[in-house]
């Protein structure tokens, strides 16, 4: 099996300028990719030759995307994003069925997954609730949800084999932390991604009884990939933390006091240049906690914040600024006069 070290993850991501360079910790960034047809890849899939020309087709292809990021996550019009973006999912997929043990292959669609349903079926399922067309809304809720478990799968290609297992809902939570505890911070990718997209498809459905007794593992699992590297990923595990105890009121097992926290964090150590942090804080905590001056607050660091605040990260913040807008506008639907 391939081993997805900290030097794989800082040269297919990096920091991409998010933060300054002398705090050097290996974020790595949304990758949104071209709408290239890569016409020599497609004939070499398409013909019926040894496996390892096909693999090693793959494997250069993969490194092409990788690096070629940088284009999309500089677009702004969304409308291209999204378009382009689902087009090469598919192509990415296609390449996975001739290499389906590359480790690199599998993490990365689980990435562009995650971002793509966040980005785009989870803002339709918003627009949905804006507009109080609650058949729409049901309707993205379970594509998203389906999208982020897609996600999950394709993270657990690696993830579970490192944790010697086949699925993780029958482990006990004591079982996850020992099998966590036995991998290293090499590991971090699949241990993020796995949970990332198991629990934003867990919190698209709060319905699901079941998804909802999983929430403490996808927990023990971002605790670990804060211990290993707090950072990684726009601080995500933070993210994630302020989501979850921010989200649910307390009798749900939100947790305010922590949830304030983490978002904080978070923008401490994203110098809060990715405005999605703001946005959820405003769309979690600030609501559930009824802190109107939070929400405010929030709001207006996204929308007042220049295109360029990170200009590595232009379409990210674009999305964001989309969603504070639409927010803003729904305020009254949110807290109680």
């Amino acid at each position: 099996m391939q081993k997805n070290t900290t030097e794989d993850t800082e040269a297919h991501g990096g920091m991409a300028g998010l933060l300054h360079s002398d705090l050097r910790v290996p974020l790595r960034p949304l990758r949104f990719f071209p709408g290239i047809t890569l016409m020599g890849l497609t004939i070499t899939l398409l013909i019926p030759s040894a496996c390892s020309l096909k693999k090693i087709a793959v494997r250069q292809a993969t490194g092409f995307f990788a690096e070629s990021r940088k284009v999309f996550e500089q677009e702004t019009d969304l409308e291209i994003a999204e378009t382009s973006i689902a087009s090469n999912l598919k192509l990415l997929e296609a390449m996975q069925v001739h290499d389906e043990n590359n480790d690199n292959l599998n993490l990365l669609i689980a990435e562009i997954y995650s971002a793509y349903t966040l980005s785009f079926a989870e803002d339709k399922m918003e627009q949905a609730e804006a507009d109080k067309k609650d058949g729409e809304v049901e309707r993205q809720r379970k594509r998203a949800k389906m999208l982020y478990l897609r996600a999950r799968d394709f993270a657990g290609k690696v993830l579970l084999p490192l944790l010697d297992t086949q699925d993780l809902s029958s482990m006990t939570e004591q079982e996850l932390q020992k099998r966590l505890a036995k991998l290293d911070k090499d590991d971090i990718a699949p241990v993020f991604w796995y949970a990332f997209a198991w629990g934003s498809a867990i919190n698209v459905d709060r319905e699901d009884t079941q998804g909802l007794s999983d929430l403490p593992k996808i927990e023990i699992m971002m605790a670990q990939v804060k211990a290993w590297n707090e950072a990684y990923y726009f601080a995500g595990a933070w993210l994630f933390e302020g989501v979850y105890f921010g989200a649910r009121n307390e009798m749900m097992g939100g947790d305010p006091v922590r949830s304030k926290a983490a978002f904080e964090k978070n923008l401490k150590l994203t110098e809060g240049k990715l405005l999605i942090t703001q946005y959820f804080y405003a769309r979690t905590y600030c609501i559930f906690a009824q802190d109107k001056v939070c929400f405010d607050k929030n709001i207006a660091a996204v929308l007042d914040a220049p295109a360029d605040v990170h200009p590595g990260q232009k379409l990210a913040n674009a999305l964001a600024k989309k969603k504070a807008e639409r927010l803003k506008r729904r305020k009254a639907d949110f807290f109680i006069e």
